[in-house]
């Protein structure tokens, strides 16, 4: 079930990559998403794959939608060309989907960092010297 927490974090991710990749490279999304991911409170892996793929799928939609309107569909047909895709529309679908994987496994990954670095207790290890003094009487 999502909550508005939820909600609002996605918003966050759409509008703060929509604000960097004006002046950034395609790849500045990873950013704010690992971060999301290793600032989110404790929640399912999943949920936070979830939340990132889909603000990230809609924001890289939208953005080949209005390309698409403006330049008159002239580059998603020759890239639908190139690509052999069957129609244009596919184009903005493949950029959604690329987008929104890039984003939802960069949070995945900052997700596990921080449960790699948190959840795990340090283990107390045995007198050693005991151990090897064991081995040489055998």
């Amino acid at each position: 079930m999502i909550k508005n927490n939820d909600l609002i974090y996605g918003a966050t991710i759409f509008f703060i990559c929509a604000l960097l990749q004006v002046y950034f490279p395609w790849w500045i999304i990873a950013f704010p998403c690992f971060i999301y991911g290793v600032l989110n409170e404790k929640s399912s892996f999943f949920k936070t794959f979830l939340i990132a793929f889909a603000s990230i799928g809609l924001l890289w939609g939208i953005y080949a939608a209005f390309i698409q309107l403006y330049t008159g569909s002239e580059l998603s047909r020759r890239i639908s060309v190139m690509f052999q895709v069957p129609s244009n529309d596919f184009i903005g679908i493949i950029t959604g989907l690329i987008g929104g994987l890039t984003a939802g496994l960069t949070a995945l990954c900052g997700a596990l960092v921080k449960w790699s670095l948190v959840d795990l207790k340090p283990v107390k290890v045995a007198n050693t010297e005991q151990d090897f003094d064991d081995e040489e009487d055998s």
